[in-house]
């Protein structure tokens, strides 16, 4: 069976290699330290598996996991991450994901869903269009909030009141799962509803 591991933390892909080179009938035969290197990676190699992280510079992960499924059709995507957010999760699958593994589990939780993975039915995880959470307007806001901008500042900039910009804001939260502007621009980023603030 054969895995490409895509991870941007170089130390958790040395473990992960070395977790399962130790682990029958298991080969690595790739690395990725971003989407695109995932997704080319994944087109060259044709692996059973793609180990594949969510936050990683490039290409937003739907976007990745649907060229993925869209071009290598015998290739199963796990997600290993360290999140547990059922918005992102639903997403993830919908998109083409076959199932999920917790960064903190043990080695022989990742080996058994790897071998799982490799199974699972080519009906499942086929690549599909996945729809926009938030709507046009709500993405626009979420820029700005991405940005720093108050809702006053948003308001002023789209030339809504500040009680529309809350109402969007609730909408956001309320569809991203979030709590806090914070977690809401990691959301929308990782989901690649809005593009990655630059630091």
């Amino acid at each position: 069976m054969t895995v490409v591991i895509a991870d941007d933390h170089e130390l958790f892909r040395d473990g992960l290699r070395a977790m399962l080179t130790a682990a029958d009938g298991i080969e690595v035969i790739g690395e990725a330290a971003t989407h695109d290197q995932a997704y080319e990676q994944t087109i060259a190699t044709r692996p059973d598996v793609l180990l594949l992280d969510v936050e990683m510079p490039g290409i937003p992960v739907l976007s990745t996991i649907s060229r993925v499924r869209a071009e290598a059709l015998d290739t199963r995507i796990l997600i290993v991450t360290m999140h547990r957010d059922r918005v992102l999760a639903n997403h993830l699958r919908a998109a083409g994901a076959a199932g999920f593994v917790s960064k903190s589990a043990p080695a022989s939780e990742l080996v058994d869903a790897i071998r799982s993975a490799a199974f699972i039915s080519d009906t499942v995880g086929r690549a599909a269009p996945v729809a926009s959470i938030l709507s046009l307007r709500e993405k626009e806001v979420m820029r700005l909030i991405a940005h720093g901008m108050s809702n006053e500042e948003i308001g002023r900039s789209l030339s809504i009141s500040v009680g529309t910009v809350k109402r969007h804001n609730t909408n956001i939260f309320t569809k991203l799962g979030a709590s806090s502007r914070t977690a809401a621009v990691q959301k929308a980023s990782r989901l690649g509803e809005i593009e990655s603030p630059r630091s």
